[in-house]
């Protein structure tokens, strides 16, 4: 197993142990319900309070998608150490 592999299996079991982190994911969730709250309330005239509050709630699913990618890396790292 090379030292790569080795990093990329680690990274993506600690991702998978963020990701299934019960008060990371309602803290994210919770975060997320109120961007789209205040977005949806949000007056039509106010277009650059509208576009900060859907940037954030993008910033938030980016970090979601970013986390998945690592924890997806480490198991194709881990399925082919296998199959080595």
């Amino acid at each position: 197993m090379t030292d790569k592999t080795k990093y990329e299996i680690q990274r993506g079991e600690r991702a998978a142990q963020i990701l299934a982190e019960p008060i990371l994911v309602d803290a994210l969730d919770t975060i997320e319900q109120e961007y789209m709250t205040r977005w949806k309330n949000s007056p039509v005239r106010d277009a650059d309070g509208r576009e900060k509050l859907w940037l954030m709630v993008m910033t938030l699913h980016r970090f979601r998608v970013e986390l998945v990618q690592v924890m997806e890396t480490g198991q194709v790292a881990r399925a082919t150490l296998a199959q080595q």
